[in-house]
């Protein structure tokens, strides 16, 4: 077993090898300009070449929204996460019964989300929201804040203090791009470094007048700050090196480290996935093993007619379904429960376990039911071949029970295919479901994979692929391992 498993590991090597240098030419190979992107993305996050001033304070005005075609005062209550009677409260002029009509507005929040108010004043990072909510709430201590949805809000007509200064090291830290990037526009002369004495970490207080950088970043110095400047044989050297080291480049669209965006994505598909795999688990190995005991009577008719139609019916499919079952003004007026969509404790076990099986529970079912039917049918398959095997008839004769043979004698004998296709499916599902992802909200591996394809992003797809290749592999050996556990008769030399 020992030097089974050393040979396995030595494997690893050479397969991690190959599959980041193909996944390294693929990438490399394929259409897209990277330094219009990259400048795109600048711009759309702020860094343009324009005088902007520090904002201090900012009026809350009441959140509003606009009704277009097919809005209903229950669809409105689902999109803002709450009941619509919240929405009636903050709507005097609206009974039940009202009919909205197209262009018009009703008010959604008597005041402006915290979170909403962080991102576009850039307090800090979109995806550190909270710290900016968190500052907001140390700047403003004198205001009551209320909650929407699970969420602070800043009460309408409130004058809230967004920063008392700030600097270029800040503005520069928030827009995703480097401080000197801002010195480069902020020259002696400019509104805020007329004498020259301007730094990176120069208070500047409200009302001060600065430039915000673009198209000075040149393509020249976008190409060096990619690394994309040099021979393509430096760069694959250089990136096999980097990923020895598991020091991976920087996203070339934010500047962040790429393990990290990696490394906050995956918490989020491992909650579903793993979730998934229970609710596969659960599925099929008792539907499967009843199934082949109860061979060709109506209960085995019944439940291999459920596998056949849950693997040909899409989990998207099956939690939209799952959504109009559970969600208000479906099947029951007052559904069974509200979908948080937007509560970002919802999103992990840790900070809200009621939070976290509202959200997760349709998701992770629909994907687990589509999984389980395909072990079911595999557990059902395998079992009938075991169950017509001489040892098993031999157990039957001796007058054991029908659930010690089940269960001693033929059960773990039909594990092992078994086994070899939850290992396929476990690799497959911690890869991401992106429509799931999609659907619900969860900014998992498979979103975050496919934002990153679309903006070119190639180290944090690299770096993404490179753990799931990884793990891939890792599977395969745990599996392979555990069938000696499962069938003494397996033995490895």
């Amino acid at each position: 077993m020992q030097k089974y498993i050393i040979r396995r590991l030595l494997l690893v090597i050479p397969t991690l090898w190959l599959v980041i240098s193909i996944l390294f030419l693929v990438l490399n190979a394929l259409p897209g300009d990277y330094v219009t992107i990259k400048l795109a993305n600048l711009e759309a996050s702020g860094a343009t070449k324009i005088e902007a001033e520090i904002v201090g304070e900012l009026e809350i005005e009441r959140t509003l929204h606009r009704v277009v075609g097919g809005d209903t005062l229950e669809s409105i209550a689902l999109q803002y996460g709450v009941e619509p009677s919240v929405i009636l409260d903050n709507n005097p002029n609206l009974d039940a019964d009202s009919e909205l009509r197209p262009g018009a507005t009703i008010i959604a929040i008597d005041g402006q989300l915290l979170s909403i108010i962080s991102r576009e004043a850039r307090l800090a990072l979109p995806e550190n929201t909270e710290d900016g909510i968190v500052l907001l709430q140390e700047r403003n201590p004198v205001i009551a804040f209320g909650t929407f949805s699970g969420e602070l809000f800043a009460p309408a007509g409130a004058i809230l203090t967004l920063r008392e200064s700030t600097t270029l090291r800040e503005l520069a830290a928030v827009n995703r791009v480097s401080p000197e990037d801002y010195m480069n526009v902020n020259l002696e002369g400019t509104p805020a470094n007329e004498d020259g004495t301007l730094t990176v970490d120069t208070p500047l207080l409200p009302g001060q007048k600065y430039i915000s950088p673009t198209r000075e970043i040149t393509e020249a110095s976008i190409k060096n700050q990619l690394g994309i400047d040099k021979p393509l044989g430096q760069q694959y050297i250089e990136y096999l090196w980097d990923t020895i080291r598991f020091q991976f480049r920087p996203s070339f669209q934010t500047n962040e480290p790429s393990m990290d965006i990696f490394l906050r994505t995956l918490p989020r598909s491992l909650h579903l996935n793993a979730y998934a795999l229970v609710v596969a688990v659960i599925v099929a190995l008792p539907v499967g093993v009843l199934s082949a005991i109860r061979q060709d009577q109506w209960l085995d008719y019944g439940l291999r007619g459920f596998a056949i139609l849950a693997l040909a019916a899409p989990a998207f499919w099956i939690a939209t379904m799952m959504i109009f079952v559970v969600s208000p003004g479906g099947i029951f007026d007052g559904g069974l429960w509200s979908i948080p969509l937007t509560d970002e404790s919802a999103r992990s076990i840790f900070s809200s376990v009621e939070g976290f099986f509202a959200l997760y529970t349709i998701p992770a079912v629909a994907g687990g039911i589509a999984a389980g039917a395909g072990l079911m049918r595999i557990t059902r398959s395998e079992l009938l071949e075991v169950l017509r095997q001489d040892y098993v008839r031999t157990a039957w004769s001796k007058g054991l029970r029908e659930r010690a043979v089940i269960r001693r004698h033929a059960l773990r004998n039909a594990l092992v295919p078994v086994l070899s296709v939850f290992g396929l499916q476990l690799a497959a599902l911690v890869g991401g479901n992106i429509i799931l992802e999609v659907l619900f909200n969860i900014p998992g591996i498979g979103l975050m994979l496919l934002q990153r394809l679309y903006q070119a992003d190639i180290p944090v797809v690299q770096t993404a692929v490179f753990f799931l290749a990884l793990f891939v592999i890792i599977v395969n050996i745990v599996i392979d391992v555990s069938y000696a556990l499962i069938d003494p008769r397996i033995r490895y030399s």
